[in-house]
């Protein structure tokens, strides 16, 4: 399987990962966060279970495919820096691995809030259950999470910034870390108008810009 054709693996998985956030976080008006970090959403009980069930089974078919475009980024990088190439790699691979442990961890807790709203639960036991697993989760989650944005992205903007990675400039934006921050701008602005969009999408569109970048440089 030449580069190019990993690239376009790449960019639709990236792009099923956008829609499995659109399913899973985009929560509508009149949400208020609770619990440890602010990580219990209230809206979750107006939200169908099918929801977070298909987020699940679109981002278990996207992150494979995501992965196919970051090994073919690797191949890329490889043909003018192994280092960068095999920092990447390692990066991706730590990564991917976290964005579907992550991904199924936080559509876990809203189908729990739903149970134990539907079963007349106290919900301090929501919150003691979010927080006892996320105090157990929290130091994988964070690293995963810093590998599969930050790290990759930071790679890829030192390669292009010293030309190993023949794209246009306008990816030294167009990846997961600066879209992410994008969509903490919008939110800054306005907090209410951009509660969900475009925020919830901005790391999975910066990983499908990863594929873009690898069919470019592939081409």
């Amino acid at each position: 399987m030449n580069d190019a054709v990993l690239g376009i693996c790449g960019i639709v998985g990236g792009c099923l990962c956008a829609v499995g956030d659109v399913l899973f976080d985009w929560k509508g008006p009149g949400n208020q966060k609770t619990g440890p970090g602010g990580i219990i959403d209230s809206n979750w009980l107006k939200m169908s279970g099918w929801r977070f069930k298909a987020s699940i089974i679109v981002a278990a078919c996207g992150v494979p495919l995501y992965g196919l475009g970051f090994l073919g980024m690797s191949h890329q990088l490889a043909e003018s820096n192994q280092t960068l190439a095999d920092l990447f790699l390692i990066s991706a691979v730590i990564g991917s691995a976290g964005g579907l442990f992550i991904h199924v961890l936080v559509c876990c807790f809203p189908l729990m809030s739903q149970a134990l709203h539907e079963n007349k639960a106290d919900p301090k036991i929501l919150e003691l259950l979010v927080a006892r697993i996320f105090q157990a989760v929290k130091i994988p989650f964070v690293v995963m999470f810093c590998f599969l944005v930050i790290a990759t992205s930071l790679i890829l903007m030192v390669a292009i910034w010293s030309g190993n990675l023949s794209v246009a400039s306008i990816f030294y934006w167009w990846n997961p870390l600066m879209l992410m921050v994008t969509g903490w701008l919008f939110r800054l602005l306005d907090k209410e108008r951009f509660a969900d969009l475009p925020g919830i999408i901005m790391p999975s569109v910066g990983i499908a810009m990863i594929g873009l970048m690898t069919l470019l440089s592939a081409l």
